[in-house]
């Protein structure tokens, strides 16, 4: 009887914030290597095909998102995995992000946002060298946007950059220091989400 009431509230509470402009869905995208320089992101990426080239990973999830009025705040939660290049060594990582957005529409279809990214680093490989965090597998990014709004579908670019202190310690094959490198990487991504 108790599992039958805590779904029917459950179910409850979902249609009123459905009713109040409550909507959740599925999101996925694409990550690209990019210097993240707003200026010169038409460099970065001139063409399809060398954004195609560009691509350096992905990511998938979940979201929620209240509107209020003008505004929308939107938390998300995925799983991202991509490689990071520093110098001529490439690191592969993966991570959970779990950005939260605020937005603000523009247009009817469209509304541009931004806010903070929480994400924890699940795993950092590479062949030739064991990578040790120095600083801890938290870290915290700031991102902004803008997203078209098209139904159920939305399609969205964004650009991510870490701001908290995020160093690792690169070890060779027989444990010697080979050096640190900052994981502060700046991450371009476009994805699609929809609503259900």
């Amino acid at each position: 009887m108790k599992r039958l009431i805590s779904i029917l509230l459950i179910f409850t509470a979902f249609t009123t914030l459905q009713a109040q402009g409550f909507e959740y869905g599925l999101k996925a995208g694409l990550n690209f290597n990019s210097s993240a320089d707003l200026d010169n992101i038409s460099l970065d990426l001139p063409s399809i095909d060398e954004a195609k080239n560009a691509v350096n990973g992905f990511n998938i999830g979940v979201y929620g998102q209240i509107k209020l009025a003008m505004l929308y705040v939107r938390p998300e939660i995925h799983f991202s995995k991509f490689e990071t290049s520093f110098d001529e060594l490439t690191i592969g990582k993966s991570r959970l992000e779990a950005p939260v957005s605020v937005g603000f529409k523009l247009l009817p279809i469209l509304s541009a946002f931004a806010g903070p990214t929480y994400r924890y680093e699940l795993s950092k490989e590479n062949d030739d060298y064991s990578i040790e965090s120095l600083t801890g597998d938290s870290t915290l990014g700031v991102h902004l946007g803008a997203r078209i709004h098209l139904g159920k579908l939305g399609v969205d670019a964004r650009i991510e950059r870490g701001i908290s202190e995020n160093e690792a310690q690169l070890l060779s094959n027989n444990n010697i220091n080979a050096g640190t490198i900052d994981n502060r990487a700046t991450v371009v991504s476009l994805g699609v989400s929809y609503a259900f």
